[in-house]
């Protein structure tokens, strides 16, 4: 019985996957030249690209939602892109 248990334990630990903890890359990132990002510091962007396409400010903000923006976070981001 002691055998089927350890064995069922090794199982279930070598079947669980380790979680990458690598940083989430921004989507607004600007050119490589100097390495500077989108920065909504204040309630201003500076550097901002559209780099997914948004078309709408609807569609920019359901996004940005989605992936765990807040309403505040993602109206000035995508305020920041001029889309309209």
């Amino acid at each position: 019985m002691k055998t089927l248990a350890v064995s069922a334990f090794a199982l279930v630990a070598m079947s669980i996957a380790p979680v990458s903890a690598a940083p989430i890359k921004v989507a607004a990132q600007t050119s490589n030249a100097g390495g500077v990002q989108c920065s909504l510091s204040s309630g201003v962007g500076h550097n901002c690209r559209n780099v997914l396409n948004f078309k709408t400010f609807y569609e920019c903000q359901t996004n940005r939602m989605e992936r765990g923006w807040t309403g505040v976070e993602s109206s000035n981001y995508c305020r920041t892109l001029d889309v309209k």
